[in-house]
Parts: structure tokens; sequence; C-alpha cells
């Protein structure tokens, strides 16, 4: 009998780095900005670096630093691939070769969306015999993903096995961002060897086995937590409270924040989406923990970043209480 296959290629496409790559980052930098195969990116890296963690980083660099996110494709919508397979053994055979051409078209073109980026990625570590995986799943990036479960998975990125530790690493994300429809490449190296519980507030895998983590969360309770940025890790602030996206307030109230120790030399700054002039914090902290109050003057729904250090650590939606 013949059976049907569909798969969906996913376009929405954080322990921090200890190990100095910066040697690897710049003998990649002289690498071509083209290659015909993985099977030649590969070999130049393998002439190049002996440890696998030198390797990953290097297919991470160079491929976050010359493939460039295919917006267009993106903005087209999801692209559904469909075939036929007789058995078992047929199935495996042309899901290769998707992937294979999923490789293929990200070299041919230096253009991807995330599937094209963790494709390569895992062949590329394959040829040097590193265990990788391909990992789909969800992902939390905008205001708007609070409360907003998507239909399908949106994104994929890998995970990689140095030793006997499974490292996270999302080159997507370390390549650049989209800004006004349009693309800004931004190699960014907090999504290499990013640690699992950071990584898991913003990546939720399809498959709870890959988040690498103990505590093992849902689709409802992943999309209802406010935005993690980068820097509410790199200043290691610990939120208490509150813990949903979502803030209900009426006008003329406060919110209320409660946050572990805030470490010396940061600085904590409010702003509203309409206003978006900075606000100093003064937390008043005792013990272990710190606390501070936002006064909320707003009559229609808005957004409240926290700053942390002149950058974006966390951001809510404000629903005005009526």
């Amino acid at each position: 009998m013949k059976l049907f296959a569909s798969l969906f290629l996913f376009f929405s496409c954080f322990v921090l780095q200890a190990q100095d790559f910066s040697a690897v980052d710049q003998k990649v930098g002289t690498y071509p900005k083209h290659y015909a195969s993985a099977e030649g990116l590969a070999s130049q890296i393998a002439k190049d670096f002996t440890t696998e963690s030198e390797q990953a980083r290097a297919i991470f660099t160079w491929l976050a630093k010359n493939i460039t996110y295919d917006l267009q494709r993106f903005y087209q919508g999801n692209t559904k691939v469909n075939f036929s397979y007789t058995d078992q053994a047929d199935f495996q055979r042309k899901l290769a070769a998707v992937n294979a051409h999923s490789v293929n078209e990200t070299l041919r073109t230096n253009k991807a969306v995330c599937e094209g980026y963790a494709r390569t990625f895992k062949k590329v570590a394959e040829l040097l015999n590193i265990p990788c995986l391909f990992i789909g799943g969800y992902s939390k990036a905008a205001i708007n993903d609070i409360g907003n479960i998507p239909p399908q998975e949106d994104h994929a990125w890998n995970a990689i096995k140095i030793g006997n530790t499974w490292k996270l690493v999302d080159v997507t994300w370390g390549a650049g961002h989209s800004e006004n429809k349009q693309w800004k490449p931004f190699f960014d190296d907090y999504f290499f060897f990013t640690n699992p519980n950071e990584f898991a507030l913003t990546h939720l895998p399809a498959d709870k086995e890959f988040s690498f983590t103990n505590k093992k969360v849902g689709l409802k309770e992943f999309y209802s937590t406010p935005l993690f940025s980068k820097a509410f890790f790199k200043n290691k602030l610990q939120l208490e409270a509150p813990n949903q996206g979502k803030l209900v307030v009426a006008s003329g109230s406060t919110i209320d924040f409660k946050m572990g120790l805030i470490p010396e030399g940061v600085t904590l700054h409010y702003a509203f989406r309409d206003t978006m002039r900075p606000q100093v914090i003064e937390p008043v902290c005792s013990g272990s923990s710190c606390s501070f109050s936002i006064p909320f003057s707003q009559t229609n729904n808005t957004e409240l970043f926290i700053i942390a250090n002149r950058k974006t650590a966390l951001h809510y939606k404000v629903q005005v209480k009526k």
C-alpha cells in the first residue's frame, strides 16, 4: 500500500560561553564566502581544527556570518513538501533526499530559513563525526508571541554532543535579526553552547527530551511568560514575579516586581511603549531578594520594558484593567 507524508519546513525561524573562540572565529573569517558542498566546508574545518568544540564553533561561525536569512521566503509562508512512499525504507530514503536538498540549497544560494541553517549545521557536524541533532519546535521572540500558540512548529535548531554533554546551538539567531522587514546581519555567539535553562525560556522543542533541562513545560506555559532577552541572563538577573507575560493593571496603580539580589554594577530602568522615556528603578533589597514598584498611569494598552545596563532584559504586554 502506498502511504503519504507531508513535511513542514520551519521558517520563523541560551552555560554562557567560558571558552575563548576568538582564534577560531578569526581563522574562519579567512574562509571563502561560498562552498559548493558541505563536504568542502567540513574538509576545510578538519584541516584547521582538531577538537570537537573548535570544529563545532567553526561551523557555527561560518554559517552565521555567510548565510543570509531568506526573509522573502519567510514572508511567503510555510512550504509543505509532499511525497509518497511504499515502506519505511523508502520513507527514510526520500526523507534523506529532502534534507539533502535543504543543505544544497543553503550552500548554493547562501540563503536559508532556520530549516536550512539547522540542516546544514547537522550535515557538516556529521561529516566531522560529531553527533548532532536537528531539533524542531517553537520559539518566542516577539511581543505578539505572548499568549499566542502557533498552529504548528515554527523554528529549528541543533544540539551537538561534545564529550558526554549535549550543547545547544541556534545558528539562525546567531546570524542576525529582522528590522523593518530587512535582514540585519549581526554575529551573536550567545546562541552557541547556550545554558539549557536559559535557552528553554525562548525555545521549546516538540520532543521535550531535547530541552536538556529537568523542567518540562507545555505550550501554554511556554507562551504565557514574558519575553526574556540575553541582557537578563548576562546581567545575572533572577525574576520571581510577575512571571506572566500579560499583565492586567488598573490605571493609577503600580506593577510590583520581586527579583533575586541584583548584582553590583547593574543599573535598572523601565519604559512603556507609548512614552519610551526610561525611568530609573531604585530597588529595595534585603537578604537575597530585591523589590520595586512601577507606577502605572496609562489609559491604553501598552508594553513594559525592564532595561538592564541600557539593554532590554524583560518585555511585557500590559492591558488596562477596566
